[in-house]
């Protein structure tokens, strides 16, 4: 009999015109080098700034706040007075957080009728919950964890290093070093497939099935992007499993903290942004806006869509970097029930293959969140275009069917 949830929440990352993607990766002709490039500044009136910037901590908000708070102390430090921001994500507070700190008025244009950029905190059967970017990563060297806790917010540690899968697990023993070693030795050029490929056909001393779960797993799941594309040396960037936690209450309780007292412009998307000789003018809807510099914080694939406008262009070598860079997919699901029906486990966290080979789903109990049995499931992978395909009550449906049927 299927499991209906009582409430649930369905994320569309892949379809928001805001956002087009989850978080920032390397493709396969791309390095870190291409981070550093797209972050440095245009001149001295314009600046890229986020989590794509950032060489060592991409893909997390403590990166994409770390680069925003830099970009506002290199707009502060020219002499700017007057400074407009693109974004209100982890990055744009931290830069007008930073510029307001330092005298400078700053006004934030956000496209969304909403905080928080790729967090997303969402009310759900009276609690709140993160349809979003989830952890505080790597949690000690975390300007957020820091602030999190001078708030007195309640967090809860996840150890990604110990899942509980359903039925019998078949052993990982070095396969974590050996996909490292190779990833590492593959030439300039490669993609993950390109080495996936190769070890498939002299997979001793696993079995080809051990392999492509342990990828699904580790590289699918972590980046939701095409191996076809991904980069083989650096695709697979570091952050996961270095001391996550969640926040009870979500993200929005740093992202409403870290707002307060700014001038934020909701519903005010950017279209155009042109860099004069004394200044920058950004125009949009309901914007005709002239500032002393701009600071950018739009993910990479709404800057390589175009979608603003600049001029002059962006020079080659950030374009450069941007078709070297993309994003991944990865859809999140949370559901609520009457009972809990899956097993407690002590990380607090699961992992389910299928129903399908190369189908996989993670998922985060929250039930300490209030005590309500609460899931929240993390889907990436080739059957993601068409599980997202159906309405939201469908994928929630479906999403419980696939932990309610898993064979605990």
């Amino acid at each position: 009999m299927p499991i209906v949830p009582v409430a649930y929440a369905v994320s569309r990352w892949g379809e928001d015109p805001w956002s087009r993607g989850s978080w920032s990766l390397i493709g396969r002709h791309g390095s870190p080098a291409d981070r550093v490039q797209l972050g440095t500044p245009v001149g001295t009136r314009l600046r890229i700034a986020g989590e794509a910037t950032h060489p060592t901590r991409s893909g997390m908000t403590h990166g994409a706040y770390e680069k925003g708070v830099e970009a506002g102390i290199w707009a502060a430090e020219l002499g700017h007075r007057r400074v407009a921001v693109v974004g209100a994500g982890m990055a744009g507070l931290g830069a007008a957080r930073e510029l307001m700190a330092r005298g400078v008025s700053v006004q934030v244009f956000e496209a969304r009728e909403r905080l928080g950029g790729r967090t997303a905190g969402v009310d759900l059967d009276g609690c709140t919950f993160d349809l979003g970017a989830n952890w505080l990563q790597q949690y000690d060297e975390n300007v957020l964890a820091r602030l999190a806790e001078r708030l007195g917010l309640t967090t809860t540690v996840t150890d990604f290093n110990d899942p509980r899968e359903p039925g019998p697990v078949a052993s990982e023993a070095g396969l974590e070093q050996a996909l490292h070693d190779r990833l590492q030795a593959a030439p300039a050029g490669a993609s993950v497939a390109d080495v996936l490929s190769e070890w498939l056909q002299s997979p001793e001393p696993w079995t080809p099935l051990a392999i492509r779960r342990y990828v699904d797993a580790e590289i699918t799941m972590d980046t939701g992007a095409p191996l076809e594309w991904l980069s083989a040396r650096h695709g697979f960037e570091a952050g996961v499993g270095e001391g996550d936690a969640w926040i009870t209450g979500s993200y929005r309780l740093l992202v409403d903290h870290l707002a307060d007292g700014l001038d934020v412009r909701l519903g005010h998307p950017v279209q155009s942004i042109r860099v004069e000789s004394d200044g920058v003018h950004l125009t949009g809807l309901a914007i005709d806006h002239r500032a002393d510099a701009i600071i950018v914080t739009a993910p990479v694939n709404v800057l390589a869509a175009d979608v603003i406008h600049f001029e002059p262009p962006l020079p080659a070598a950030h374009r450069a970097a941007l078709g070297r860079l993309g994003m991944g997919r990865v859809e999140k699901v949370i559901l609520r029930f009457d009972e809990r029906f899956w097993p407690e486990h002590t990380s607090g966290y699961y992992r389910i293959h299928g129903p399908d080979e190369g189908s996989v789903s993670e998922w985060l109990d929250a039930t300490a969140a209030d005590g309500n049995p609460t899931l929240v499931g993390l889907f990436s992978g080739p059957w993601l275009d068409a599980l997202w395909a159906r309405p939201d009550a469908e994928i929630a449906g479906a999403a419980a069917q696939i932990v309610h049927s898993a064979g605990w």
